[in-house]
Formats: structure tokens, C-alpha cells, sequence
């Protein structure tokens, strides 16, 4: 049988002794006669203070010496009781060394009390208005000159597998700005894996489980019980058959499918516009670089020469591609031009916004129906 953890409150026989200890202390301690100038019972402060700390001990070696330490002092106390005697002048040069460290640690300055700094400026905003797509700008690039210590170094636009633009500024890349890109890309990477989970786990799960209904349903039917086939619920002017497809747990796959289809278009979305911006801002740096770099050199005397390209450097032209025709970004267009502004009473009033309610969503629920409800189909005719 495993040993039980011992409890030293919990044991009647340790808490009594405890007690009894404690009391004698602090009734002995109060009898000690201390000089006039003296505070009121410093020594039982200190018996105070030290029960309160051991009073998380479980070990049986710790509590034994705590306990054996608690009654030697108690006949330190109790001979401390006679003035002149040399356990008076023992405790009585306690309290003074307790004093005089002290009195030391307050002539030393504190360390200054520092005021949180404000968090930095973002580098890019977002200046688009209410229910328009993102568009950024910034009030740190491009960089004036008198904020410079050096020669103008031009950032360069980077981006993530997954798309995610950033900039970078300087080597070696800040801590802070490696984790909020790995942040961002595991958000978008879990909703990708949220669509394909999806279509590859919860709509076979969801086919069976209509498929279930079914088989239920027609045994009702066929023993003639009233209610043998689910009622159909008339939100839409569609048909029965549509209307049926709307309550099957294939349908709510699809509309979860939708949801983590919009989110990841939004975030593209934004992608597309950040990275737009921080292109505009680093030529308008490379720009500045130029300038800057043709006045030193009218100012130093020395002509202005283009230098030789290296072979080795990559290649900067644009790239000869097409422009594709197709209409991107649909579930973000569909929901913008049903999108109303946010109450702004709403707002003040904090209240809890369901986002499953709102009109963007069902005009986006609305336009996709159609195509939600031919896979929901194809997953029923499967499981038939």
C-alpha cells in the first residue's frame, strides 16, 4: 500500500502540540524586559513570523526539526526573563543587529521606479474605412534623414511560405517580429487544416449519421407512428427536397466548411494589402537612397557612375506573366456589399456580437447555398 502524504493540519495529535508550543512561546516572549525606547514584543513578531512560514511543511525530517528548534527557544526564552542574565544579552543584541540592518538597508537609495513604456507604433495602419477593403499606410517609413545615424540601408520586402508579407529592417531579424510571424502563420496553416478535416473527417462522419436519421426515420414510417418523418422548416421559398438537405448534418458540415473559407479570405486579403503597402514604402526608401546618394557625390566632387551589374546578383525586371481575369476574393465581395456599419450604441454598450447573425453572413450562406447544397447531395446519394 502506497505511504499516504502526511498533512500536518490534518493530524490532531501535531496541530494540539503545535498550538501549545505557539502559545508558550508568545506568552513567554512578552515577558522578556526590553529597554523603554523599544517597540511592543519585537521577539514576538519574529516567533509569529517564523510559524507562518513553516506552516507549509510536510516532511517529517523538517517538521521534527521545526518542532525541536520551537523548544530550545522556549528555554532561551524563559531564561531570557532575568534581566543581566546571558540569554538576555543575547536576545537583547538580536533585536539591535535587527535594528542597525535595517536602519542600513534604508540609508541605501532604491533603484528608480521606471514607467512602463507605452507599446511602439505599428508599423503599418489601417486607414480604410468601415466595411471597405483593408488599406495601409505608415507614419515610420519612408524614414527621414535626421533620423539616421548612418547611410541609408533600404529594407526589403520578404514573405512567408504561406504568403505572409514582412519587412526587414535590420540583421540580425528581432525575436519579437520571428514570433508574431510564426504566430500569423500557424493561424492561417490551423484554418487550412480546418477545411480539409472537414472534407476529409466530418463529412463522412456527417453522411453516416444522416444516414442513421434515415434508416430511422423509415423504420417510424413504416410501424405508422405519428411524426415518422422530420418536420421541414420553411426558412427559405425552396422545395421540400432542398429544405431536407438543410437538416441533415451534412449541411452544417458545409457551413462550417464556409466559415473557415471566409476567414482565410479575409486573411489574404489582408496579406495582399500589407504587402502592397510595404512595397510602396520601400521604394519610396530606395528612391530616398538614390537621392541622397547623388547629392554626396556632387558634394564630394566625384562623378555619378552606373555601376557594372554582377551576374551572380539576381535579376530585378519584372516578371513576363499575365494578369488573370478571374474574379478573386468572392466570399469577401459578397459579404462587403451586405455588410452594414456597426451600431455605435451597440459598441459603447459592450455587448456581445454574434457574428453568425449578421447579415454578411447570411448573404454569404445565401450565395453558397447553392453549391453547399449539391455536395450535401452527392454526400446523401453516397450514402444511399
Amino acid at each position: 500500500m502506497a505511504r499516504s502524504t502526511f498533512i500536518a493540519a490534518r493530524n490532531s495529535r501535531h496541530r494540539t502540540a503545535a498550538l501549545a508550543l505557539y502559545r508558550a512561546l508568545i506568552r513567554t516572549a512578552s515577558r522578556i524586559p526590553l529597554a523603554e525606547n523599544a517597540p511592543k514584543h519585537p521577539i514576538v513578531k519574529i516567533v509569529r513570523k517564523r510559524f507562518s512560514k513553516n506552516t507549509a511543511y510536510t516532511s517529517y525530517r523538517l517538521i521534527y526539526a521545526a518542532m525541536a528548534a520551537g523548544y530550545k527557544f522556549l528555554n532561551l526564552l524563559t531564561k531570557a526573563q532575568t534581566p543581566n542574565s546571558p540569554e538576555h544579552s543575547q536576545v537583547l543584541n538580536h533585536l539591535q543587529s535587527v535594528r542597525n540592518t535595517a536602519a542600513l538597508s534604508r540609508t541605501k537609495p532604491h533603484p528608480k521606479q521606471y514607467k512602463p513604456t507605452p507599446p511602439p507604433e505599428p508599423l503599418l495602419i489601417n486607414v480604410a474605412k468601415e466595411n471597405e477593403p483593408p488599406k495601409y499606410t505608415s507614419n515610420i517609413l519612408p524614414r527621414p534623414i535626421e533620423s539616421l545615424k548612418g547611410p541609408r540601408k533600404v529594407p526589403s520586402v520578404s514573405a512567408t511560405a504561406e504568403g505572409q508579407p514582412f519587412v526587414r529592417l535590420r540583421k540580425p531579424q528581432p525575436h519579437t517580429l520571428s514570433r508574431m510571424i510564426g504566430r500569423k502563420g500557424r493561424i492561417f496553416s490551423n484554418r487550412i487544416e480546418n477545411i480539409m478535416d472537414a472534407d476529409e473527417r466530418l463529412t463522412p462522419e456527417a453522411a453516416l449519421e444522416d444516414e442513421w436519421d434515415r434508416m430511422m426515420d423509415d423504420l417510424l414510417a413504416k410501424e405508422g407512428a405519428k411524426g415518422g418523418k422530420r418536420r421541414k422548416q420553411a426558412s427559405y421559398d425552396w422545395d421540400a427536397e432542398n429544405n431536407a438537405k438543410m437538416e441533415t448534418f451534412a449541411w452544417s458540415v458545409q457551413l462550417s466548411r464556409l466559415w473557415w473559407e471566409w476567414k482565410v479570405e479575409k486573411t489574404w486579403e489582408d496579406w495582399i494589402a500589407r504587402g502592397e503597402a510595404l512595397q510602396k514604402l520601400v521604394e519610396q526608401e530606395r528612391s530616398m537612397a538614390e537621392r541622397e546618394e547623388g547629392q554626396s557625390n556632387a558634394a564630394a566632387g566625384r562623378n555619378q557612375r552606373t555601376p557594372r551589374r554582377n551576374p551572380l546578383d539576381p535579376d530585378d525586371s519584372p516578371p513576363n506573366v499575365g494578369l488573370s481575369n478571374v474574379q478573386s476574393l468572392t466570399l469577401m465581395d459578397i459579404a462587403r456589399d451586405i455588410e452594414p456599419p456597426p451600431d455605435s450604441k451597440q459598441v459603447q454598450d459592450g455587448e456581445a456580437y454574434d457574428p453568425f447573425l449578421s447579415p454578411s453572413w447570411h448573404a454569404l450562406v445565401k450565395a453558397q447555398e447553392r453549391r453547399m447544397l449539391k455536395w450535401t447531395g452527392r454526400q446523401a446519394e453516397r450514402g444511399d
